[in-house]
């Protein structure tokens, strides 16, 4: 008996790291533009202190509001009711970025299925943008169809995810490669879809690229229906894989600090062997993939050796290199370079003497070029030019 409690318990502990493997091996890091779980605004009013708009009223403005009778977490939501087939109920929250990769996060609930004529989206949630004419055009909207079908699509193709029920909660959560114009898609958190290619109904996505999205939008579109939303989130994702590149590593005076694989539009701080240094930019910032480029002047001019720097940034993400400072006149330049001139001037000396005792005119003048020739090297190793007798 003992025996096999011991066993269960080494095959459950087994079980629970390779989920918690799994479970760091899909991690994602996320920077969140805006999030709203509606609990901060009055009941009966819509949420314009929020950064809301109204784009279309609907049934009526007095029906786009906040409720505390129906929520998800933890007591209040937002409620849109549409008109009939002509005039949808639309609220939407601008935002602006260049991120490669976009996702949202929102919890649906829709009160009736049925209701009103034709396979139709009575709830939508998305990325969008307002377009001429009262029209909306959306990037891969996830749609909740009269049908009881959850759908995904910009144009009209409407692919089914799965189906639902109404007066239920559902999760959805997208995201979306913009430089490749695909996305995934989830459903209470169980994948429906992966590397799908984003459409729109603004038309061809290559004339409409998703680089053109500034707004979240929440709908009831169509049949009238009591939609109700909660626990909105948009957000940047990205991959941590932090480098760093200096420009030169060796020298004196300054370098240039390359980093890469940080996370997006984040501070960074730079150190010298443990201290902070100013940089060129300042304050330095991450752009939204993550990179930057500094410039630093060496902190230790005077003391040859290694040198660590690192960069570290908001989230705590690091990379370190290593920077060599090379004293202005290395020893083992400066000694061949002594020698030489060293050796020269004996030579220079040998022939004046002979230059005097031959009666030659103008070899000490060239002998004197040679030999200022000769200290240049030995001062200045970086610009050696040949000297010539």
């Amino acid at each position: 008996m003992k025996k096999s409690v011991f066993l269960f318990l080494i095959f459950l502990s087994i079980v629970l790291l390779c989920r918690a493997s799994i479970l760091e091996v899909h991690a994602t890091n996320e920077t969140v533009f805006f999030e709203d779980d509606f609990e901060k605004y009055d009941v009966g009013t819509f949420p314009y202190d929020g950064g809301w708009e109204l784009w279309f009223a609907g049934r009526g403005s007095e029906y786009q509001v906040i409720v505390d009778s129906v929520s998800n977490s933890p007591t209040r939501s937002l409620q849109l009711l549409g008109h009939h087939d002509y005039s949808a109920a639309y609220a939407a929250k601008p935002f602006a970025t260049e991120a490669p990769r976009i996702g949202f996060e929102v919890n649906v609930r829709v009160e009736e299925i049925g209701v009103g004529i034709g396979e139709i989206d009575v709830a939508r949630a998305g990325f969008s943008e307002l377009a001429p004419r009262g029209r909306v055009h959306v990037w891969a909207g996830v749609l909740f169809l009269s049908n009881g079908s959850i759908c995904i699509g910009g144009a009209r193709n409407w692919p089914v995810l799965q189906s639902y029920v109404a007066d239920r909660w559902y999760k959805v959560k997208l995201i979306m490669d913009r430089p490749s114009e695909t996305y995934s898609v989830w459903i209470d958190d169980v994948s429906k879809g992966e590397n799908l290619d984003v459409t729109t109904s603004a038309g061809d996505i290559k004339a409409n690229p998703s680089f053109e999205i500034k707004v979240f939008s929440l709908s009831q579109n169509y049949n009238s229906v009591r939609v109700y939303y909660d626990d909105v989130k948009v957000f940047q994702v990205f991959e941590l894989n932090p480098r760093l590149e200096l420009i030169p590593t060796t020298g004196l005076a300054a370098t240039t600090v390359v980093g890469s694989g940080f996370a997006p539009n984040s501070r960074i701080t730079i150190t010298w062997n443990g201290t902070t240094m100013p940089t060129v930019p300042s304050p330095l910032l991450t752009n939204v993939y993550g990179n930057f480029t500094a410039i630093i002047s060496v902190l230790d001019q005077a003391t040859a050796g290694a040198y660590i720097l690192k960069a570290v940034d908001g989230i705590g993400t690091e990379a370190t290199a290593t920077f060599t400072v090379i004293p202005e006149f290395p020893i083992w330049i400066i000694l061949p370079s002594f020698i030489i001139a060293t050796f020269s001037l004996i030579v220079l000396k040998k022939r004046q003497r002979t230059g005097r005792q031959s009666g030659r005119i103008g070899y000490d003048a060239t002998s004197s070029d040679f030999f200022q020739c000769m200290l240049a090297r030995a001062l200045d190793p970086p610009h050696r030019k040949p000297c010539l007798m």
